[in-house]
């Protein structure tokens, strides 16, 4: 799989669990974990339904014996033949235990218990489930209970109901079910003279069952489980992977383009300002022009007027000057307009020095960073920047708030919004009309706006003022950027542009600056 080169650096940083695989493996670690609990809880569950399962046949059986039980002692017993397998119980103190029938057969009684123990014998001689019926007080010393079911035992005169527990057998592991054996009516004919009573526990029935061929369903089923938990695992690791992969792709296509577009509206940014830069220049060339042009006119006639005084000194050197030289030179008038072109020079000079300062405290080129501002100030330098934008469309009105608090700002970024917003009204006016600055402030906000006496605008064309490329000038005459680019630096400064127009009436800007906000770049 070919893999996507990382994009060039972009000021919006692409994640780490994105960009670097290695981080993916904590959600498959995470799934791992998941995964590995709900087998988990699903071998607890299998293990548990199993010993329910054998536990509930155990139950099954300790009632197909109880009813065995019953329906012989509501009989009073039943008489079969005298063979081997079945001689008289002699621990059976019965006066009618054994009888004859009227042909001669030989009959003895089987009472309860004596059928509960034959029919465990033939259980375990078919391998099957093995019944053991016992007392601590046995009469039969097969009866005998072992260790467990003494414990059992104990535990049903405390008031159990039943005991079970699993444990290694002659045959493997085996099932231990044990439920007492409480005294009714129809045994006291045998055992009250034991001193039982109705209710009493006189003893229990344990049944034994193989508990391998559950073990082996069991493991089975956890098997079969385990199969599929691997497989979901499995499945999701692959979809899972593969997904973020194809994020990872789409997001390195994404930052890469984001790259691009960033660099783009760069260039476009960079377009714009030199677009400005060249209405400066062409401005402020102009602004220079006319100083520069006359100081330079009155440098030839200075040269001028040198020439001729300095031959009337040497005239006045050699002793030959007389007043007549000096009525000639017009000496009176060198004097005077000397002085007056040295003042204007001077002047023109000041004016070039005044334009050179205004332009750098607009650009800010030497304070490139976060710092209280004078919106004022930076509001006064930007006009005599543009000025020869304005001038000849408007008159401008300045209504600056005395009291503006400095506000925490780059300063040439506020600069070229109010140059925007300046040039646009200029834009805006078609013949002569009236451009109004204002400034102003209140606890949270100070503010800059300027209003023109300009065509105004409609609503349609008021929903798109800030769309990049968006402009009602024509061809050549804007670029559409230049609200576009005021919006973003007011944003980025945690402020707003409020604009108010009406056709035929003009607009007004208002660039809202917070005074509380922490200084950052951008």
């Amino acid at each position: 799989m070919t893999d996507v080169p990382p994009p060039r650096s972009s000021s919006r940083p692409i994640p780490r669990l994105i960009q670097e695989r290695r981080w993916w493996l904590l959600p498959l670690l995470l799934w791992g974990l998941l995964v590995g609990l709900s087998l988990q809880m699903q071998i607890t569950r299998i293990s548990e339904q199993s010993v329910e399962v054998a536990l509930e046949g155990a139950r099954n059986m300790f009632r197909m014996v109880m009813l065995t039980r019953n329906w012989n002692a509501s009989h009073g017993g039943v008489y079969v033949p005298v063979t081997p397998e079945t001689p008289p119980n002699r621990y059976l103190e019965h006066p009618r235990r054994d009888v004859t029938t009227t042909d001669g057969v030989a009959l003895t009684m089987v009472n309860p218990a004596y059928m509960t123990r034959l029919i465990g014998n033939m259980s375990a001689e078919d391998g099957g489930v093995r019944f053991h019926l016992t007392s601590l007080r046995p009469v039969q010393p097969a009866n005998r209970a072992d260790s467990w079911e003494v414990k059992s035992l104990l535990s049903f005169e405390g008031g159990a109901r039943e005991a079970t527990v699993i444990e290694a057998g002659p045959d493997g592991s085996q099932l231990r079910y044990m439920a007492p054996l409480v005294v009714q009516e129809s045994c006291l004919s045998c055992h009250e003279k034991q001193g039982y009573r109705v209710g009493d526990v006189r003893g229990g029935l344990s049944v034994s069952q193989r508990y391998a061929p559950i073990e082996a369903a069991s493991a089975d089923a956890i098997r079969q489980s385990a199969l599929a938990h691997a497989a979901a695992f499995l499945v999701v690791v692959v979809v899972g992977w593969g997904l973020l992969e194809l994020l990872r792709r789409r997001w390195l296509e994404l930052a890469g383009k984001m790259t691009e577009l960033e660099e783009a509206h760069g260039q476009l940014l960079q377009s714009e300002k030199m677009a400005s830069i060249g209405v400066l220049a062409a401005g402020v060339a102009h602004e220079i022009n006319n100083p520069v042009g006359f100081v330079g006119s009155n440098l030839s006639t200075l040269k001028s007027y040198s020439e001729e005084l300095v031959a009337l000194l040497e005239s006045c050197r050699a002793g030959r000057a007389t007043e007549a030289d000096f009525v000639a030179a017009d000496f009176d008038y060198l004097k005077t307009d000397l002085a007056e072109l040295i003042r204007e020079s001077r002047d023109g000079l000041e004016r070039v020095r005044k334009i050179v300062s205004d332009l750098k405290d607009f650009s800010r080129v030497d304070r490139a960073e976060w710092q209280e501002a004078d919106l004022n100030a930076g509001i006064e330098c930007t006009l005599n920047v543009v000025w020869n934008e304005l001038k000849y469309k408007a008159d401008v009105v300045r209504a600056y708030d005395p009291s503006q608090p400095r506000v925490a700002c780059l300063p040439a970024q506020i600069n070229q919004v109010a140059m925007n917003l300046l040039i646009n009204a200029a834009h805006a006016i078609a013949e002569r009309g009236v451009i109004t600055v204002r400034t102003g402030h209140d606890a949270d906000w100070a503010w800059i706006e300027v209003e023109d006496t300009g065509v105004g605008m409609p609503p349609e064309v008021l929903k798109h003022i800030f769309d990049p490329f968006y402009t009602t000038k024509p061809v050549g005459k804007g670029t559409g950027l230049g609200l576009s680019i005021s919006y973003d630096i007011v944003r980025k400064h945690g402020g707003r542009i409020d604009v108010t127009s009406e056709p035929g009436r003009g607009s007004r800007f208002r660039v809202c600056l917070p005074l509380r906000t922490n200084s950052q770049g951008e």
